[in-house]
């Protein structure tokens, strides 16, 4: 178990990791980031972004609830920001690569 639990964790940072080093990609100079889950399960309200929030890189955005029971951040600030729209709520449901949160970088 505990073995399945660190190639899961690593799994997480080495997405969370591609994401942020592929922000720029493709967006307009100031146009807000749309940061997406990573994982998929039941948005807990714990710790949950909220619109004019200032969060840093790496912050957690957003929690879900897994299979296994634990609480888990799905999404994570890749950037330094201010976020301008949540997407989700406590009790919905996201998938992997829902988008979730966005965010205006600064």
């Amino acid at each position: 178990m505990v073995r399945w639990r660190q190639v899961a964790v690593a799994s997480l940072a080495a997405v969370i990791l591609a994401g942020s080093l592929g922000v720029a990609a493709g967006r307009a100079q100031n146009a807000p980031l749309v940061v997406r889950s990573v994982l998929s399960g039941q948005v807990i309200a714990l710790r949950l972004a909220t619109t004019g929030q200032t969060v840093r890189h790496g912050d957690p955005l957003v929690f879900v609830q897994t299979t296994t029971g634990g609480a888990v951040p799905a999404a994570v600030a890749p950037v330094d920001g201010q976020v301008v729209q949540v997407m989700v709520g406590p009790g919905d449901f996201v998938h992997i690569g829902d988008a979730v949160v966005a965010i205006a970088p600064r």
